[in-house]
């Protein structure tokens, strides 16, 4: 009886994805594994295990399958593969997997891995780990990229990646570059600084949250200092009578033109990920050590090493308008264009974030009663939402202190627009590229580019 086996592609991405799991990079900041592997005899981890967290789940078309779901033939595949690498090594039975050599004192590891990584800024709110790799990948080699989240609401996105080079002098030489992402200039710096400066952000938040929650009895009945219920978050799902894949596995992005479509286990690409938080971006080690918390912190960081498709830095709106025009009979494919002509019948739509390829986002509307006639006819809908070409898009409320970030960071990114703006015209507009925002595209309204540095999915 033949072995069983993995397609090509899928086995790179196994073997990326593990090695990651157990490299220098990772290892020693994600605790739910180091005392996975402590605790064994043998210093290994169940394969079983292994394939159960989110991203390999991704790789190998496993559904939301706990490791008691895995079944044997797909540990004995995964086994097969690993084996080809050098890094790596598999015990005689095929059930585990761990390092061919020990990992050094992890706090060690950590300070050599620091002296070795720059942070990034300011970064679009959906910025994807591999085409951060990709882009920092022609100044030097890129061991791994993380997105750390905002200090004040860890479901946020900071907007600075941190950028680990495979040697100190190169992550040197990159820091004296002039870099531009996206149309905007980046402000580069060693992580050390980055550090420095987040310890006195999280000083200022502790600050803030001991003072507002001494006088919330006092403020009951304060008004906030913005709209309330105008922000509705949406989720695309195919319809059931066409399956039930969400968008991105269908259609690729917009900015992955010319590429083969993103599948859901691609987004974020494959690489690094079981101490940081799922859907997430944070190169902030969460404390937890359950099973439960590793799902959960899966998708937050990457080494996007071996990323495939080079995404363009920026697309004009010639090539923008050309792609809607493509897809607009498309039923497969949800554009902005049909989001809005499904929401503005319940009243005024003010701006719809949202890109091609995506599976969820939000949607502004001018007051509250149109937010709550949306919900309301998505709530009631017989297919339990909106329903938008082949998709249904279900509605939740932004609400309490996710309503408040998006406002604020919607503030934030006004006013570095702004600055931008005004410092790219004492220039002579070297950095500002024809008149693109913040987030390198063409305004389609007054709020491009001005969009909150949030991550794409926050609980309401």
């Amino acid at each position: 009886m033949a072995k069983p086996t993995l397609d090509e592609e899928t086995a790179k991405k196994v073997i990326r994805q593990v090695e990651f799991y157990f490299s220098d990079s990772n290892l020693p900041r994600d605790k739910f594994l180091r005392n996975t592997i402590n605790e064994s005899d043998d210093g290994m981890v169940s394969l079983a295990l292994i394939c159960s967290f989110s991203r390999m789940r991704g790789h190998l078309g496993l559904g939301d399958a706990k490791p008691e779901d895995v079944s044997e033939d797909t540990v004995k595949a995964v086994a097969e593969t690993l084996r080809t690498s050098t890094f790596l090594k598999v015990s005689d039975d095929g059930k585990k997997v761990g390092r061919v050599t020990e990992l050094a004192k992890p706090e060690e590891v950590i300070e050599q891995s620091d002296v070795r990584t720059i942070a990034a800024s300011p970064l679009e709110y959906d910025v994807k780990l591999e085409d951060v790799e990709l882009f920092f990948n022609k100044y030097a080699k890129v061991n791994s990229v993380r997105l750390p989240r905002h200090v004040a609401d860890k479901r946020l996105f900071s907007g600075t990646a941190l950028i680990e080079f495979s040697t100190e002098e190169d992550a040197a030489n990159v820091l004296k570059q002039i870099l531009s992402y996206a149309g905007v200039e980046l402000e580069l710096k060693p992580k050390k600084d980055f550090d420095d400066e987040r310890a006195k952000q999280e000083e200022e938040v502790e600050k803030t949250r001991s003072q507002v929650g001494s006088n919330r009895n006092n403020k009951a009945n304060a008004r906030p200092d913005y709209p309330e219920g105008l922000i509705v978050a949406f989720k695309l799902k195919r319809n059931s009578s066409g399956g039930s894949e969400e968008q991105n596995g269908t259609v690729a992005p917009v900015n992955n033109i010319g590429g083969a479509p993103k599948t859901d286990g691609e987004q974020d690409t494959p690489q690094n990920i079981t101490e940081e938080t799922e859907q997430n971006v944070s190169g902030d080690v969460d404390e937890g050590n359950d099973k439960d918390n590793v799902e959960e912190n899966e998708e937050n960081e990457e080494d996007t090493t071996g990323a495939e498709n080079e995404v363009q830095e920026s697309k004009g709106l010639g090539e923008e308008k050309s792609t809607i025009a493509d897809y607009k009979d498309n039923k497969d494919v949800v554009l902005r264009e049909d989001l809005k002509s499904i929401f503005q019948k319940f009243g005024t739509v003010k701006f719809i974030d949202f890109k091609i390829g995506s599976d969820s986002g939000y949607v502004r509307f001018e007051d509250a009663g149109t937010a709550q006639k949306a919900r309301a006819a998505a709530v009631l809908a017989e297919e339990g939402g909106l329903i938008v070409k082949n998709f249904v898009a279900t509605l939740d409320p932004v609400t309490g202190d996710a309503e408040r970030e998006y406002w604020n960071l919607l503030r934030t990114n006004q006013e570095k627009h702004r600055d931008n703006f005004k410092s790219n015209r004492g220039r002579g507009g070297k950095h500002n590229r024809g008149g693109k925002h913040f987030r390198g595209k063409h305004s389609r309204s007054s709020d491009s580019g001005s969009r909150p540095n949030k991550v794409q999915k926050i609980a309401a």
